[in-house]
């Protein structure tokens, strides 16, 4: 029976050192599969306006968008028909594109910018 109990609080200190981690530390994933390409990015908060003008200068621009002072949780098109899944808030950045939906130019575009989000959060 004590076992039980000690299952939920167990998990609940895992998810803490986690997110302690993720607001102190950098920590960067990338997958690629045939039919997607993926980057999931943790990193100081304070790097975050950084991201946000690297973002605006790759893709935010000639797209007549801005990516400052936003917290975004869905699906974003570009001008050229190029669309993801982006969801970014203070310290973390995580793209999603599905390379059947999208150019080999699109995906080319994506990766550089998120090689790019690399360079900027280390």
């Amino acid at each position: 029976m004590k076992r039980r109990s000690i299952v939920p609080v167990l998990i609940a200190c895992c998810q803490l050192v986690s997110c302690w981690h993720h607001r102190t530390g950098t920590a960067i994933q990338f997958y690629e599969s045939n039919d997607y390409y993926s980057m999931n990015a943790w990193f100081n908060e304070n790097k975050t306006r950084a991201v946000e003008e690297y973002m605006d200068d790759q893709i935010g621009q000639q797209n007549n968008t801005s990516f400052a002072n936003t917290t975004i949780d869905g699906m974003i098109g570009l001008d050229d028909h190029t669309t993801f899944f982006l969801k970014k808030t203070p310290g973390h950045v995580k793209i999603e594109l599905d390379k059947r939906n999208n150019t080999r130019a699109s995906y080319r575009q994506i990766k550089s910018l998120c090689e790019g989000i690399k360079g900027v959060v280390k």
